[in-house]
């Protein structure tokens, strides 16, 4: 049984084509530290990627436990977005080692508000 909370491989966002059509199409909102770009994409379901660049986040583990947390602070808030966008979350740059989970959620869902996925 997949609870409502699951994030499959459906719901990610993989191919460069579809970040470069979000980037062009979609439009952007940002906070202190990450960009949230979304656009339509004809699903009935969101689908979430990350760019997280080395300039930016040096150090590769600093970089999956940013994605790490983000993507669960997603998990948790999808059932409370709306349906039917491509996201991409870009880290602007490195929030740091106290960095957390918590914060992550916090980030989402200013973003998610200031664009209209949630309320």
């Amino acid at each position: 049984m997949i609870s409502d909370e699951s994030f499959g491989k459906d719901e990610h966002l993989l191919k460069s084509k579809d970040f470069t059509r979000v980037y062009r199409k979609g439009a952007s909102h940002k906070c202190k530290e990450a960009i949230l770009c979304l656009a339509p994409n004809g699903l009935d379901k969101n689908r979430l990627g990350f760019s997280i660049s080395s300039r930016n986040v040096k150090l590769a583990t600093r970089r999956n436990r940013i994605r790490r947390y983000f993507r669960e602070a997603y998990r948790k808030m999808k059932k409370d977005l709306k349906a039917g966008f491509d996201i991409v979350i870009i880290v602007r740059r490195d929030p740091g080692k106290a960095y957390s989970f918590e914060e992550a959620g916090k980030r989402i869902l200013e973003l998610a508000k200031k664009c209209g996925l949630a309320s």
